[in-house]
């Protein structure tokens, strides 16, 4: 059989072979920048666990990025949400979906469908900033529902929350454990629930 071209390689080849090129000078960090994206389910779960499994075999720090909060509490020992290249929330990877305290997490958890838990999405409005002139103070609000005069005059701060590890900046954060679902009928009642 001949060898293909780069040209003829599939999605999840060419992220093997992506893989491969990274692992050749035998890092002790790897950064995979949205690694699954344009892939389908199968091979995209494949990609996922052989990065696992390079992790794991080859004592690797891997740097996952993605916008698929579930995956990368998969993939993560760790999980940092940032917004606008601002870190707004840092948690154990157990602890961010139940836990999570700055309002982007839990919209971004509550965007992502789940089978065995589903919720509604929390709505976000406002226009999207840009990321070369972020707004002043929490670079969040202008898409927070809680957002207020202080979030535009001051950055919040880091506040640490009640499990170790887990900090985030928000003047008004989300309570620890209320449910998405309560967040979405509190703060747009004319949504669905």
């Amino acid at each position: 059989m001949p060898t293909p071209c780069p040209g003829q390689l599939s999605g999840g080849q060419r992220q093997r072979v992506a893989i491969a090129r990274a692992l050749a000078l035998d890092p002790g960090l790897v950064v995979a920048d949205e690694p699954t994206s344009a892939l389908d389910v199968s091979v995209r779960a494949q990609i996922l666990n052989l990065l696992l499994d390079l992790k794991e075999r080859l004592n690797l720090a891997l740097v996952f990025v993605s916008h698929d909060i579930r995956t990368v509490r998969r993939m993560s020992d760790r999980v940092v949400t940032m917004y606008l290249g601002r870190i707004v929330e840092e948690s154990p990877a157990a602890d961010v979906t139940d836990r999570a305290r700055h309002p982007c997490t839990r919209a971004l958890f509550s965007a992502t469908p789940g089978l065995l838990n589903p919720v509604a999405p929390i709505p976000l409005t406002g226009p999207v900033p840009s990321a070369t002139r972020p707004p002043s103070g929490c670079p969040f609000r202008t898409r927070c529902w809680k957002a207020d005069e202080v979030c535009a005059a001051k950055t919040p701060d880091f506040s640490a929350a009640s499990c170790a590890g887990h900090r985030f900046r928000c003047h008004h954060p989300v309570e620890e454990n209320q449910s998405t679902q309560d967040l979405v009928r509190q703060n747009h009642p004319t949504e669905p629930s």
